[in-house]
């Protein structure tokens, strides 16, 4: 008998008409060596995995930015707890800090007017650490707060902590009291207009000559343009301009401070004064810190324990995701504002700092 007979012996005999059952193989095929089987299924998952990650996470900011919208649609501004106490008798904070501009004026038009809504609030507070700013907002803010005490009946108090100076001190003027820290910076009843001239350094350094073009009957147009130096004719309208803004401003601070304007001439040269001077002067009224500010506007409106609350503006999307406090612009670094005035001149009410 040959080998081949009996290979055909060891193999299982097969009843007629059935077909022969698959032989498996003595070891199982590995997963990596099929190109058809499991690894299809893995890249599946994976993919199914990633799109849920992507829907999951496209929720969770759909729901964050829902979230801050509702904030600045139905709330507009946030309410921090300063001081505990009773919640139907609060005293509300309101900051002005940095320089003043329409930003600042819009802000405090928004805060006030929370505030006349809100019958919980008895009164406010108005928190001061800025050296000024822009003319128009300025006055809009010293408006406002008239308005405002007029309208509510509510008192509103100042607490200048570190400066409250020109623009600044022109919106406190229209308050019901004022306080200074010992150390503040209050007063600087002045106007000053600022720009620069780059006409040599165009010309000389950089080759550079600027034309400009008015119409016939409009010689001052480019007034103040940094392109050239100014006439003496501009010049003297600049002054004139000035000193109208520097006599309503004196004016302003005879009607808030109830003092004659012969009385505030000789304190409105741009100096500033330290608590103790300002009170001399009457520019203020008490030296003292913010609680002590709270406690005696709580007693004028015989308050037992108010609950004392600040009014913020909501944080941004991205303070929100990172939870990160944006940092203040020191209201104080001249250079930043060279750099605002060294393309436009700007009148303002604005103390330079020391």
């Amino acid at each position: 008998m040959d080998q081949n007979d009996n290979d055909n012996n060891s193999l299982p005999k097969v009843p007629a008409g059935k077909a022969p059952s698959p032989v498996s193989p003595p070891h199982p095929i590995p997963v990596y060596m099929s190109a058809l089987g499991p690894p299809q299924k893995s890249e599946k998952r994976f993919s199914g995995a990633l799109l849920k990650y992507f829907f999951v996470l496209l929720l969770i900011s759909s729901l964050v930015l829902n979230v801050y919208l509702a904030i600045l649609i139905s709330y507009d501004l946030q309410t921090n707890v300063y001081r505990t106490g009773e919640k139907e008798n609060k005293i509300a904070l309101i900051d002005l800090q940095g320089t003043i501009d329409m930003g600042t004026a819009d802000q405090m038009r928004r805060m006030l007017k929370r505030a006349a809504k809100d019958e919980t609030v008895k009164g406010v507070v108005l928190v001061v650490n800025s050296p000024g700013g822009y003319v128009p907002p300025s006055e809009m803010m010293n408006e406002y707060i008239r308005n405002f005490r007029e309208q509510t009946e509510k008192k509103v108090y100042v607490s200048i902590q570190s400066v409250g100076a020109s623009g600044a001190y022109w919106t406190a003027a229209a308050t019901d009291k004022i306080y200074a820290q010992t150390n503040s910076a209050v007063g600087s009843i002045g106007v000053i207009s600022m720009f620069m001239v780059v006409e040599k350094t165009l010309k000389e350094k950089l080759g550079i000559e600027p034309i400009v073009i008015k119409s016939t009957r409009s010689k001052f147009k480019d007034r103040g343009s940094p392109f050239r130096m100014p006439t003496e004719e501009e010049m003297i309208r600049i002054s004139e301009d000035i000193d109208k803004i520097h006599t309503r401003f004196v004016e302003v601070v005879s009607e808030g401070r109830k003092i004659s304007t012969e009385e505030v001439w000789p304190l409105a040269n741009g100096e500033v004064f330290d608590g103790p001077d300002a009170k001399e002067n009457k520019l203020i009224d008490e030296v003292g810190f913010l609680d002590d500010v709270i406690d005696d506007l709580a007693q004028e409106l015989k308050l037992k324990d108010p609950m004392v609350v600040k009014f913020v503006k909501p944080p941004t999307i991205r303070q929100m995701l990172s939870a990160k406090a944006k940092t203040m612009e020191n209201p104080l670094n001249i250079q930043r504002q060279l750099e605002k005035w060294a393309t436009t001149p700007r009148v303002q009410v604005l103390w330079l700092g020391q």
